[in-house]
């Protein structure tokens, strides 16, 4: 897994999406290493993407939270405040929950944690439908109009917006190789009561307008992390971008109480 570090201070580690990767957190970095030493990882699934090369056979969530577990070993990283987004959230809270001890603080961005909601019972119909398309991205190469369903699907673009109309279109054409990783968050299996058991600050982010699942899982660990704050933005399943003065506001107070 790449990182870029810059700034000095108590470490931040941005995790990014599984779509655009570390592009996301550009501007947040910028901002954050005035104060911080931030630490700004790709990955794997992006920059293989990117690559067009094939993900391991044996990519998981698991496999990609090591290889975000030896990046910080690498940059000698002992403690700090893991911030991080969509996919990337999944993959950062594997690794709290992992390694509690080495965070300071904990700030997820609508984690696509399946087995959250299976904590709760059984997987409404219409997910379990929708498993089926996004089983298909990891069979090849993901095409134009299977990145336009999960646009849709992930809450990045309402249901009445066509994505090719977007600014943002070019940037996801060109990663949309990302997606390949299929259904990797269904298949990955965890515990609830090992999110019962982390005693560090968290910070829990929806975007308004975002797909109803994500808000869900929000919801379900809003009230099983015993140090758990729930903040609402604008912006659907990118809030930290499309509210990023309010999101930035509302982070940087977090990390310093």
């Amino acid at each position: 897994m790449k990182s870029e570090v810059a700034g000095t201070g108590d470490t931040v580690v941005l995790v990014p999406g599984g779509l655009t990767g570390w592009l996301s957190w550009e501007p947040h970095a910028k901002q954050l290493s005035e104060n911080y030493r931030v630490v700004r990882v790709q990955l794997l699934s992006v920059d293989l993407g990117l690559r067009n090369e094939a993900l391991p056979t044996n990519y998981s969530v698991d496999y990609e939270t090591e290889a975000l577990t030896q990046r910080i070993n690498q940059d000698k990283i002992t403690q700090a405040h893991f911030v991080a987004w969509s996919y990337g959230a999944e993959i950062a809270m594997n690794f709290a929950l992992n390694n509690p001890d080495r965070v300071r603080t904990l700030t997820l961005i609508e984690p696509p944690a399946i087995w959250v909601l299976r904590s709760r019972g059984p997987l409404p119909k219409q997910l379990l439908e929708e498993r089926k398309a996004i089983q298909s991205l990891g069979r090849g190469e993901v095409s134009e109009s299977q990145l336009q369903w999960f646009t849709h699907f992930a809450g990045l673009v309402p249901p009445t917006v066509d994505p090719k109309s977007l600014p943002q279109w070019p940037v996801w054409v060109k990663h949309r190789q990302s997606l390949r990783t299929g259904d990797v968050v269904y298949r990955h299996e965890d515990s609830i009561q090992r999110v019962r058991n982390f005693g560090k600050p968290v910070l829990l982010f929806k975007g308004d307008g975002s797909s109803e699942f994500l808000h869900q899982i929000i919801d379900v660990l809003g009230s099983e992390f015993p140090h758990a704050h729930v903040e609402m933005l604008p912006g659907g399943h990118a809030p930290q971008l499309a509210s990023m003065s309010e999101f930035m506001k509302i982070l940087t107070s977090f990390m310093r109480s």
